[in-house]
């Protein structure tokens, strides 16, 4: 969906472009909003972006070490450093994201996940898959409200050339069958019979996705790396996979609401290096 310039401007959608957002949300299990960011901010996101990756690939063993660890031949997972540019307010609080995320997860929503994920030029199919099973596994035969989404930010333009992430909407509120059962082969097979699609999307776009949606990381037949960040925020009360790690100055210049929704991860002098695993 698209918001009119004054939105964007005010950083504030109105109650129409609101209840579409959620509606989509509800329905689709993912909504893109379009010209969140303008294109000098995302180029200068992508190229602190692209330093901070090629260090990641070195202290691996380059590509070759990448891949005897990633889930998929060339895709990478990077954890991203809470840290200027990537800690600005503007993507971890942005106020369009996190409005619609407000309004579907409640005002006590909180983070404590931050990833980046990146298809290389010649990356494969990643297994279908969802990101968090139903809340109450397969015991409970009917879909519960969303509890946890990401905000995925993609760095660049994605297309079918590049490898644009592959959704199955509707997915997410299947219940009867849960991928965490140790047999994506079910997921593959059924998948087959459900329609799909691309998230084909613009630079400076954000995406909303119920972690619960089948999707998969698809070949990037392109010469361009593509890449974007994924930030997950769940519910209050929620389960998550933290905490993270970010320095005190990052928490000191984070406005009221940053540090509200990023409470329980730890605030640290200075942060360590990060493991050498690619996830």
């Amino acid at each position: 969906m698209q918001l009119t310039p004054e939105e964007i401007d005010d950083g504030k959608m109105t109650d129409a472009s609101l209840k579409l957002a959620l509606r989509t949300l509800r329905d689709a299990g993912y909504v893109v909003v379009e010209n969140v960011f303008d294109d000098k901010f995302m180029a200068e996101l992508r190229a602190a972006y692209d330093e901070q990756l090629e260090r990641y690939i070195a202290e691996r063993g380059g590509m070759e070490g990448i891949n005897k660890k990633s889930f998929g031949t060339n895709h990478i997972g990077m954890h991203m450093p809470l840290v200027p540019p990537f800690a600005d307010p503007r993507i971890v609080v942005n106020p369009i994201a996190l409005q619609i995320m407000a309004a579907a997860l409640g005002d006590q929503l909180r983070c404590s996940f931050y990833h980046s994920n990146t298809a290389y030029p010649g990356s494969g199919y990643q297994p279908i898959h969802r990101d968090f099973p139903p809340l109450l596994g397969t015991e409970f035969q009917a879909a519960l409200p969303v509890t946890h989404v990401v905000c995925n930010i993609p760095l660049t333009s994605f297309t079918e050339a590049n490898g644009s992430t592959e959704v199955w909407p509707g997915t997410h509120l299947i219940v009867d069958t849960d991928p965490a059962d140790g047999r994506p082969e079910q997921i593959a097979e059924r998948a087959k019979l459900l329609p799909s699609q691309r998230t084909n999307l613009p630079v400076g776009s954000i995406v909303i996705r119920d972690l619960r949606m089948w999707h998969r990381g698809v070949p990037n037949n392109s010469d361009e790396v593509r890449t974007m960040l994924a930030i997950v925020y769940q519910r209050g009360w929620a389960m998550h996979q933290g905490p993270l790690s970010m320095p005190r100055e990052t928490w000191k210049a984070w406005p009221a609401r940053a540090r509200e929704i990023f409470r329980d991860n730890t605030v640290v002098d200075e942060l360590a290096p990060a493991p050498a695993v690619a996830v």
